[in-house]
């Protein structure tokens, strides 16, 4: 439970505020959800990360205001209400938070799945396949010694940190695809085996592209699973990441991550020759592409053993055969690590050394 005030004020918003107002705040408490109140802070509504991304996917407007996507029915408990309760509530209606009201519906708190059942992890059976062959070459001259995925990010190699993430959500089976270097990352992870995980590796013989492995391990991937880049550091909420793919029923769903561009310049509209207004520096909004997906095994046969694959490729390919491709919009913090410029901000984004 979150309790007292100061604790949840960022999933504290006005009606009149826009998705562009609150997403900052949103992205900060990283818990999924938005109490919209009045200025008595009476609840109105609720905003959650589901509502989020319908709208970006509707019409990515960061323009629109609360008011008109909120849900305003939400499921309430009154202060005091037992913990067993609530877990019953939680577990009846699957609900991920459940606002805490007085008796004149003022906020006061807030129950958050992941407090009421932090006991009661379950270990997650997809497996999660990373990228790992890659050569790294944005990432020049440490990629001349190591491969990218071990270069370290304060005193772990970027590959243990983004395995660590996941296994903090529950997976704990892990497939490295390796290449360029390759027996170093082998000898990593062959050396300690105290981890709370498993870890196979893929072997390229010849670089194979970012999904080319895929067919070098068919036999292990029997069921739902998902597939990151080696240099991806994303917050992301995983199982909801499955449960939205599972309910589209996607053959593969891509995570894209909602990134802001903002032209240098004012940006001149025109009729004919004639100038109709100047927008100064505007800024657009865009979901791109993280290198994060979910695949369903049916993808996995259209791939030849030991055939260059890019993962594009792959979902154009899975478009043809009039296959369910979705797009998750995550909006939360995402870091590719991949090249110099976000590694130093990733670096400073954990407060990490060099």
């Amino acid at each position: 439970m979150i309790q007292p005030r100061d604790k949840y004020k960022n999933v504290l918003a006005f009606p009149g505020e826009t998705l562009e107002d609150v997403l900052p705040r949103m992205d900060k408490a990283a818990l999924q959800v938005l109490l919209v109140v009045d200025e008595n802070l009476c609840l109105l509504g609720t905003v959650t990360d589901g509502d989020v991304r319908r709208v970006l996917l509707r019409k990515a407007d960061l323009k629109v205001p609360l008011a008109e996507f909120m849900y305003t029915n939400p499921t309430t408990v009154r202060e005091g209400t037992p913990l067993a309760s609530i877990r019953k509530l939680m577990m009846e209606t699957n609900l991920r938070h459940i606002p805490i009201v007085d008796r004149k519906e003022r906020v006061v708190g807030l129950h958050i799945w992941k407090e009421i059942f932090s006991k009661y992890k379950e270990k997650r059976k997809e497996k999660i396949v990373i990228m790992a062959g890659g050569k790294g070459t944005r990432l020049d001259p440490f990629t001349k010694i190591l491969p990218k995925p071990m270069i370290p990010l304060g005193d772990k190699p970027i590959l243990e940190i983004i395995m660590e993430k996941f296994n903090e959500h529950g997976f704990y089976n892990f497939l490295l695809s390796i290449g360029y270097k390759g027996e170093i990352i082998r000898l990593y992870f062959n050396e300690t085996n105290n981890r709370p995980y498993n870890v196979q590796f893929i072997q390229e013989k010849e670089p194979l592209g970012t999904a080319g492995a895929l067919g070098l391990a068919k036999d292990s991937l029997s069921e739902t699973f998902i597939v990151t880049n080696a240099d991806i550091i994303v917050d992301l909420d995983y199982e909801h990441l499955l449960e939205y793919h599972r309910e589209n029923e996607n053959s593969l769903t891509i995570v894209g991550a909602l990134r802001e561009f903002t032209i240098p310049y004012g940006v001149l509209k025109t009729e004919g020759q004639s100038l109709v207004n100047i927008n100064e520096k505007p800024n657009f909004h865009y979901l791109v592409n993280t290198g994060i997906y979910v695949l369903e095994p049916q993808i996995v046969s259209f791939i030849s053993e030991n055939r260059f694959l890019d993962m594009t490729d792959l979902i154009t390919m899975a478009r043809k055969k009039n296959l369910e491709v979705g797009v998750y919009p995550h909006h939360g913090k995402w870091f590719d690590v991949g090249q110099w410029e976000e590694y130093h901000e990733t670096l400073k984004a954990f407060n990490l050394k060099r």
